[in-house]
Formats: structure tokens, C-alpha cells, sequence
């Protein structure tokens, strides 16, 4: 019903429907890309050609072979049929904006690090940490490990090597462990060679000031949260409680609920 004059208008005002996408925190290169294909914000064999390219990121990161780590995670607004190149774009786009504003001024001068090293550290908080109040503190304990030439030792830098090898089922079992890989940080000391998720702005803030804390281990209560350690045999303490103890206790209770369902089984 509008006329032309008022077709124009909105034309130049750029006043046209969008539509919102989300993207969370802690997803692959891969696995974001899928999302946005679903979403049907594009084609997904046009997207992986292009976060395939550094070239958006080559002047902050060198190093780096393809944009992981630099998808920025956050709700997106776009209208039908904007094309994959302004979705990535404007995806890292944002991660620049948020790295130069919220988290370069946060790092240490004397003792910064590079921006690949900061993401990779980040996206591994990322993919640990599920409450925000732990995430500095988990940044602490690999800034203490790095630190002293400890291992790493996290378990999605083993999910993530698996997964590029094509081996991961979604199970990890002690023998992935020894699985040869640069991104085992069971195998290799140090930080792996690039990020292995998008971190979000948290876990990019926990990275650039680890909270100074004395701890080197921490183990999952089962609820979100952790129980730190300074010491081995403390940590080992934690994890028979709240592994082996907890994980016996957990499925006693439910074989004893399922038995009094059905007192036949």
C-alpha cells in the first residue's frame, strides 16, 4: 500500500526486516558455520571456503591458517539473503572491535601476550569453564602451569585434535589421552598451536588477567563449578570424591530408583 516516494524513503533509510541469529560461546570453526547453513543464513560449502581464509585476521594473527577463534560468539541481526562474505565479516569484524576495546587494554605491557596466544588460551577457558565467577581463576591455573613448563593437560584440546583426525564419537577415554597431536596438551607442554573454539568476551577478559591464585589443578564438582588444588595429592583427593565417589554414589541411586519402579528388572 505504500507509495512510491515512501519505498524510496525506506530504501535510503535502509529501514528492512532482519532477522536475528545467535551464535554461543565455545563452538568450532566447524560447528558455526554448520549453525549459520541451518539457520539458513547461507550456504554452508560457501562458508567453509571462506573461514578457511586468514585473510580477515593475517594482520592481528600471522599465524593463523583459517579464522578459529575469531567468529565472535553474539546474537546477530541480518536481513534474508545477505551474503556470506558480510556474515563473516561482520562476525570478525566484531571480534576486533570487542579484542581492541574490552581486552587488548586489560593485558599486562610487561608481560603481554601475542593475540593468538591470548585466544587459544581463552577458547580453552571457554570450553572448561561454565560459571563466569571461575573463569579468571581457571585462566589462573594455565597461566601457572605455562608458567613453570607444566602440561596443559585439558581435555577439549583432546576432543578438538580428535575431532580434526575425524576419531572423535563423542566419548573420551583414557587412552585418547596419549593420542599424537600438537592440540593433546596431554602429549605437548605449552599452549596448542591455535584456539579450538570462539571464546566469548569473558573468557577473552580471563585470559588477557588471569586471576594470581596458587592453584595448578581443578576437577568438575558435576554442577557447573569446580574444586581447585595447590597440591597432586589434594587434587587426587577431589577427584576420588567428586568422580570416582560421586559417579558410584549417582548410579547406585539410579539403578535403586529404577528397581523401585519396576520391581521385575
Amino acid at each position: 500500500p505504500l507509495t512510491t516516494p515512501q519505498v524510496l524513503s525506506k530504501l535510503i533509510q535502509g529501514e528492512v526486516v532482519t532477522y536475528p541469529v545467535t551464535v554461543i560461546e565455545g563452538l568450532t570453526l566447524a560447528q558455526t558455520v554448520k549453525h549459520l547453513a541451518t539457520t539458513q543464513f547461507g550456504d554452508l560449502a560457501e562458508f567453509e571456503a571462506l573461514v578457511r581464509s586468514p585473510e580477515l585476521i593475517e594482520d592481528l594473527d600471522p599465524e593463523a591458517i583459517d579464522l578459529e577463534g575469531y567468529l565472535f560468539p553474539e546474537t546477530y541481526h541480518f536481513a534474508k539473503g545477505t551474503p556470506a562474505e558480510t556474515v563473516v565479516d561482520t562476525m570478525v569484524s566484531t571480534f576486533r572491535q570487542r579484542y581492541e576495546q574490552q581486552v587488548e587494554p586489560l593485558q599486562d605491557p610487561t608481560n603481554a601476550q601475542s593475540v593468538r596466544e591470548l585466544v587459544t588460551l581463552a577458547s580453552i577457558v571457554e570450553t572448561e569453564a561454565r560459571l563466569d565467577e571461575e573463569r579468571a581463576l581457571i585462566a589462573g591455573v594455565y597461566a601457572n602451569r605455562l608458567r613453570i613448563g607444566m602440561p596443559l593437560q585439558a581435555d577439549p584440546t583432546v576432543i578438538y585434535s580428535l575431532t580434526l583426525a575425524g576419531h572423535y564419537d563423542g566419548n573420551l577415554r583414557r587412552d585418547d589421552l596419549k593420542f599424537d597431536s600438537p592440540y593433546n596438551t596431554y602429549v605437548y607442554p605449552g599452549l596448542p598451536p591455535g584456539p579450538i573454539a570462539s571464546p566469548g568476551l569473558a573468557s577473552l577478559v580471563a585470559a588477557a588477567r588471569p586471576e594470581d591464585v596458587p592453584y595448578l589443578y581443578f576437577v568438575s564438582r558435576n554442577d557447573g563449578s569446580h574444586v581447585f588444588a595447590e597440591t597432586l595429592r589434594e587434587h587426587n583427593r577431589n577427584v576420588n570424591e567428586w568422580q570416582k565417589v560421586y559417579w558410584r554414589k549417582k548410579w547406585a541411586e539410579e539403578r535403586r530408583q529404577r528397581a523401585a519402579q519396576d520391581p521385575s528388572d
